[in-house]
Formats: structure tokens, sequence, C-alpha cells
């Protein structure tokens, strides 16, 4: 429930930063309202200078929500400081715009604080051992699915290499995907099959491997006509596979499904038809976050088949900032997010702050977020790369060793170059102007961390001298690729 006047104090206040967002708040705001939880909450909205009619909506349907007005765009990381900042709740927590929480999400988001006040235990993530957290617990952070549920498709082809210069194992190249003739696209989850976005935002295309896995956000019932538009190096035979039938009238499963289409060395578009009762499935956004041993951040679980296989409670290495709650006075001695990240990764560098200084991050599986997929940004846009790639290495410049963030920072500039010399190879080679928008996007990124390299060793010799847990044993966290 919302704070009331005159009632008991409110435990935490929610936080949710807004740009353009009136398509979205309502989804979200109208779930906040149903939370169900035994203590009181405040709801506070940022809005980042947003120019359609978010504060209008706020004002006229959502008197309740607190309006914290920003007339410049301050990104997650500064629109979120700017109501931090101002939080006297014992707890902060903070939710995207893309949200739809579970009615029980907040209540259980915050259980873990009250065990931790009784002094209880819980399993490692890394050790598996159980760990002592007795007021030691700074965050927690629930799972994330992506809002939609999906029909999970197996996708089987032959395979070429273009050449020299690109040593891939392609099959198709497929540059749009309908669902009932509605585009899909950019819905899809296919890391397991694809090598990413390639085209840039006007002619968008996916390059699939020969084997994989993709899901596609679907209606939940009736059968599904999907279209897909590709090509191949030449004409071959894609064939695509589906789950078993659930509940059928036979009982029990009916076996799965599957569709043998064909693919010409033009882009042609196919369609078939999914039957009705194909098992819909709940696809893993993030369940925790975890950094690889080459200073890569990554959601746990991303895009996983949810199948119960993170069910347990753990300490995580690092906490998602959608749907992350904190203690409000440890988030105040950190000094909140570091503004300069403007958006991504700034998550990842408070729980690396939050670790340094002796507090563990909890994982609960049972305070559930359905999230719309980068409904902001677009994943793999120049935004989205340039904030990417500059902030992990001012991440790593803030937290890491000295021997990981040298490795990291120095690895750059060489992979910079290489991609500079292999699109100009590739051109030469067709007689065609290079490609080299993505090396001036890395030359920009290298500029800007240049630029605040002074202020980030600041920080780092200011967070050495308060951190109580060094970097060594920090890594320990990180994974292998």
């Amino acid at each position: 429930m919302s704070t009331q006047e005159g009632g008991p104090a409110p435990l935490a206040t929610v936080v949710i930063v807004n740009w353009n967002g009136a398509h979205l708040l309502p989804a979200c705001l109208d779930a906040i309202a149903k939370q169900v939880s035994d203590f009181t909450f405040e709801t506070w909205v940022v809005d980042n200078a947003s120019m359609d009619s978010s504060r209008t909506l706020l004002a006229e349907r959502y008197p309740w929500v607190r309006m914290v007005p920003s007339e410049v765009n301050l990104g997650f990381a500064g629109g979120n400081n700017l109501a931090l900042r101002m939080v006297t709740t014992p707890y902060a927590v903070l939710l995207n715009n893309d949200a739809v929480p579970e009615p029980d999400w907040l209540a259980n988001l915050l259980a873990p604080f009250a065990a931790d006040r009784s002094g209880g235990e819980q399993p490692s993530a890394v050790t598996g051992r159980p760990s002592a957290i007795t007021e030691k617990l700074g965050a927690v952070t629930g799972k994330v699915v992506f809002l939609p549920r999906f029909l999970r498709l197996r996708l089987s082809t032959t395979t070429f290499t273009p050449g020299a210069h690109d040593s891939r194992a392609l099959g198709v190249r497929i540059s749009s995907v309908t669902v009932n003739d509605r585009e899909i696209l950019h819905e899809v989850l296919w890391e397991k099959l694809t090598f990413g976005a390639e085209g840039g935002s006007s002619a968008p295309f996916f390059w699939t491997r020969g084997d994989g896995e993709l899901a596609v956000p679907v209606p939940e019932g009736g059968p599904v006509t999907i279209g897909f538009t590709w090509s191949g190096e030449a004409p071959k035979s894609v064939t695509l596979s589906w789950d078993a039938i659930a509940n059928s009238d036979a009982g029990g499963d009916t076996g799965g499904g599957s569709s043998t289409l064909a693919a010409g060395a033009e882009p042609s578009t196919v369609e078939l038809t999914v039957p009705d009762g194909v098992a819909r499935v709940d696809v893993i956004n993030n369940v925790g976050g975890i950094v690889l041993r080459d200073g890569y951040g990554a959601d746990r679980g991303y895009q996983q088949i949810d199948t119960g296989q993170f069910a347990g409670s753990e300490d995580v290495f690092t906490a998602c900032g959608n749907g992350m709650a904190i203690r409000t006075a440890l988030g105040r001695e950190l000094g909140w997010f570091d503004d300069d990240f403007f958006l991504y990764y700034e998550d990842t560098d408070l729980s690396w702050r939050i670790r340094s200084h002796g507090y563990t991050i909890r994982y609960v599986p049972t305070a559930v977020l359905r999230h719309v997929h980068s409904a902001s940004s677009v994943e793999w846009s120049p935004l989205f790369v340039f904030h990417t790639d500059r902030n992990r290495l001012l991440m790593l410049t803030k937290n890491a060793s000295t021997g990981l963030a040298l490795a990291a920072v120095g690895r750059y500039p060489l992979t910079t170059a290489s991609m500079a010399i292999r699109a100009i190879r590739q051109a030469w080679a067709v007689r065609g102007r290079p490609a080299l928008r993505p090396t001036v996007l890395r030359l920009k990124v290298m500029a800007s961390y240049l630029r605040l390299l002074p202020v980030m060793l600041g920080r780092r010799r200011a967070l050495a001298r308060t951190a109580s847990v060094g970097h060594r044993e920090l890594e320990i966290w990180l994974a292998q690729r």
C-alpha cells in the first residue's frame, strides 16, 4: 500500500525513472497500486525532461505518486540519484518504468532484510556454503522475466563460410519476423541462434548459426502464424521445430511438431502455423548479475527458459538496477550511482562498491518482475554501444584489480584497430567503401573514457581508503565466459 497521511512511517521508497514513457507508466504504476504488503511505502517518479504526456498522466491518473521533475535528461544514473539523495525511508527500491511487478513483489523483495536482522543464513552462489550476514545484507535483487510469454522454436539448416575475412558459419539471413502479421523482429530472443543485429537501424537483419534456439513472443492461446523473411547464400531448406502440445484431449503430451521451409538466394517470405496448445514459456531476463573474468558484465540466466533452475535464494555478485532494493544508509554512504555513467553498468558499479564495503547482495526468486526489454533504448544502437563500452572501462578503472583494469583498457584500442583493418580489407576485396562507423564510435568511446580517466582514478583512490574487501577477494566471484 502507498503511504497515507497520519499512518505508519513508510518502510521503503520505490523510485521509477521515466523518459517519454507515458505509454509504459500505466501498467507499471497500476501494478504498484496492487502491491500486497503489511507495511507502507512511497512511490516516486523522476521525470527526465519528457516531451510526451507523462507529467499530465501522473497528475491526472496517479495523484498518489510523487513526481520529481528534471528539466534535463539525467539518464538512469542521474535520474535515480536526483530522487535517491532525498529518500529518508530505511530502504530505497529501484524499478524501471517498463516493468510490471507481481502483487507480492515488493513484500518478497524486502523480506530478506527482516531475516537479516534475525541473523539468518543463506547459501553462497559461489561456494554453496552458508554465508553469515547479520546486518551485512546490503541489497536484494529479484527475478526479472520478459513481459510476454514465448514459443520456443529450434532452427536447423546447412551453413557456409563467407570468406577469409569472415570465418563465421552462417545459416540464413533474417530481415523480418511476424506473428499474426505483426512485425516483431526486435522482440525475438535469439542470442542462442544469431550473431547479433547487423545492417544498422534503417535495415536491420540477423545471420543465424546452423542450429540454435529462438523464443518468439506469442499470444497466450490459439494457433499462431509466424512469418520469416529470409535468404541464404543459395537455395536451402530450413527446419523449425517446437515443443510438445501439453494437456491434450488424449492426455499428456502429444509430441512436438516441425516444419521444413525453403529459403532462396534472394529474400523471400515464408509462413508456418503452430497449432493451438503448444506450450508457452517464460524467459529469464535477469536473476542477479555476474562479471566475467575479462571484465564484461552480464545478466545471470539471460534468455534461458525459466524451468525453475533459479528457484533458490542465494548470494550473487551484482544486483539489477531494475527491481533492486538497497539500504538507504548504505546507498548514502556510497554516494548512490555514479552520475558520469548516465546509463548502463551503473548498477554493476554500485554493486561492486557494495561488495567492496563488506556487504552481501541477495537474489530472491519470489520477487518477480515482468519487463519490456530495451523499451527505452534499442539494444546494439549507437547509444547502447557507446555507454556499455565506455562504462565497462570506467567501472573496471574504479573497482577492479590493476591487472584486470589495465588488460581491459589496453585491449580496447587494439580491438578497435583490428576492426578498422578488417573493414578496410573487406572493402578492398569487394571494391567498396569500408564500414568504418563502428570504428568511429569506438574512437568516441576512447575519447570520452580518457576525458573521465582522472576523475575515475580519484574515485578509485577514495574507494581504496574505505573498502574493507580487497580486489583479489572480490574477483573470486568473476565467472568464466
